[in-house]
This record gives structure tokens, C-alpha cells and sequence, in this order.
């Protein structure tokens, strides 16, 4: 038969999507569509987001909440208070009342942990023409 190859050693097994992403099928993990594009954040148009609800946000956390009823993505601020700080227009926040993660009008709903995007398009084009 011959001997075994040495670069057997060396063979890296194949990484899967939901190893990568470390998505377990925890209870408090979810996919969800982005539905607007946020150039700072790097979310483009109908990206993949995967969410984790039991993860507790941290300064600078993209974040799902529902504020007055609505879904948005925001970015966490613990500092100077706490507040909500718009993706692409960071002078934009909206403060949550009284210092707590889950006031009257906003709930953070989970922790945005990865973004998969379409790399087919070329949205976010680094040297645009002049």
C-alpha cells in the first residue's frame, strides 16, 4: 500500500458557518435580517445578523432594542450616561430614563454578536471614483 502521507499531520478540518459564528442553538440565539444599510457599523442591505439575547451589552455593543415600539439597531453608551447612540449619526442618542436597560419606552432586545454580509456586491467600495 505505501506509507502515509506527513502532510497528514498538518490537515486543518473544515470550518462550518455555525462554528465560526459559535451558534450552539442556544435558546437565547437568533438570525435576523438587517433591513437598512449602516456604513459604520459595516452592515450592508438584507445582512445577516446573529443575535444574542442572553448576552449582556457592553460599551460600544451593537445592540437590537425596540424604543416606543419599534425595532432599531443602535450602538450601547454607558458613559456619560446611559443612552442609545445612532449607527451612522453618532450626535444622535436617545437616552434611557433613569439609568435602567429596560425603561418604560426602551428594551433591549439582544446583543448583536457577528454580521454576515453579501460579498458579491460592491457596496462598500474603498476607492470610488472621482
Amino acid at each position: 500500500m505505501g506509507f502515509p502521507s506527513p502532510a497528514g499531520d498538518y490537515i486543518e478540518k473544515s470550518v462550518t458557518p455555525n462554528e465560526a459564528c459559535k451558534w450552539f442553538s442556544r435558546p437565547g440565539q437568533y438570525l435576523m435580517r438587517a433591513g437598512d444599510t449602516s456604513w459604520r457599523a459595516g452592515i450592508k442591505k438584507d445582512a445577516i445578523l446573529v443575535v444574542d439575547a442572553a448576552r449582556k451589552p457592553q460599551e460600544g455593543s451593537i445592540v437590537i432594542a425596540t424604543v416606543c415600539g419599534e425595532f432599531c439597531m443602535k450602538r450601547m453608551r454607558f458613559y456619560p450616561t446611559l443612552s442609545l447612540q445612532s449607527l451612522d449619526q453618532p450626535d444622535m442618542e436617545t437616552l434611557i430614563e433613569g439609568g435602567d436597560l429596560e425603561g418604560e419606552e426602551t428594551i433591549i432586545v439582544g446583543v448583536v454578536t457577528h454580521i454576515i454580509n453579501d460579498a458579491t456586491t460592491d457596496e462598500f467600495d474603498d476607492i470610488p471614483c472621482i
